[in-house]
């Protein structure tokens, strides 16, 4: 009698199972990182230039600060993007009953992934913290162009920047650098300044300031006799002149101590907590 026996081991490999992706696993992937859901769902090349696309929006979309309209569409723009990014790795994720998962769906491509992100949003981040750093309003000396519980989006100050007069400048107080101030610039280097009930002189003739300047009628203020500025100094002043703690008191203002000037109101909130939402976007001027 001849019986067939059957090889233990027919030497035909039945693959790695099958892995379903999860379409809720790829939208929250992709909504954080614009692409990284792509990847998961094994669209690696659509996955990587959705992925450069986001970095290269938070790098070069920090110019974008410099006015509040640009930086409103920048901030929206990148969330259509992850929106977008969002909703594709979902659909695509429910049709991937038999997802073989490749070789490019390992743990450490995402994570190499994550950190690369990371570490571009960090550095995106920074950058415009240094370029267009955000200060709090905490005083009344700047009423009515600013009130305490503004917090102002500004532009560092550069050595080579010119500084001129009525700009609104934010600099660390002379004697005491961790205090940082806003005052607006009244007298330019070299000038003679000279400062009676609130007016402004310069080299012996009175300024237009304007419309920001405010006094309170039959008010006192304090007043300054003639002094020339140095070459590197500059005479500030709150706009509301009988309240406020500027150049009168402790001197004209350096120029290496002068760090940047507003651009425009982000947000503003008083001390009861009470959002101000009609001053959000007023340019600082």
């Amino acid at each position: 009698m001849h019986l067939n026996v059957l090889p233990r081991n027919s030497g035909v490999s039945a693959g790695p199972p099958a892995s379903p992706r999860k379409p809720w696993l790829a939208a929250l992937l992709s909504f954080l990182w614009p692409g990284l859901g792509q990847v998961y769902n094994g669209r690696f090349r659509k996955g990587m230039v959705l992925l450069a696309f986001a970095a290269a929006w938070q790098l070069l979309g920090i110019g974008a600060a410099e006015t509040f309209r640009w930086w409103v569409s920048s901030l929206a723009g990148y969330l259509l993007l992850s929106l977008y990014a969002a909703w594709d790795a979902r659909r695509v994720a429910k049709l991937l009953h038999d997802f073989i998962p490749g070789p490019r769906n390992t743990p450490v491509v995402y994570l190499g992934i994550i950190v690369v992100m990371a570490t571009v949003s960090v550095v995106a981040g920074q950058a415009e913290r240094w370029a267009f750093p955000i200060y709090s309003v905490a005083q009344t000396s700047m009423r009515p162009t600013l009130r305490s519980g503004d917090r102002l989006r500004c532009a560092a100050l550069r050595p080579r920047d010119i500084i001129r007069r009525g700009q609104l400048v934010v600099f660390q107080y002379p004697s005491e650098h961790s205090l940082i101030f806003v005052k607006r610039v009244v007298g330019l280097p070299g000038e003679v300044v000279e400062v009676e009930d609130g007016l402004v002189y310069i080299n012996g003739d009175p300024i237009d300031e304007g419309y920001y300047a405010s006094r309170w009628p039959g008010g006192k203020s304090l007043d300054m006799s003639p002094a020339r500025l140095a070459p590197d100094e500059y005479y500030v002043m709150g706009d509301n002149r009988h309240a406020s703690f500027d150049s009168r008191s402790y001197g004209p203002v350096n120029r290496a101590r002068m760090l940047a000037t507003p651009l425009y109101v982000i947000m503003s909130m008083d001390e009861r907590g009470r959002l101000h939402l009609d001053r959000t976007g007023l340019p600082a001027r």
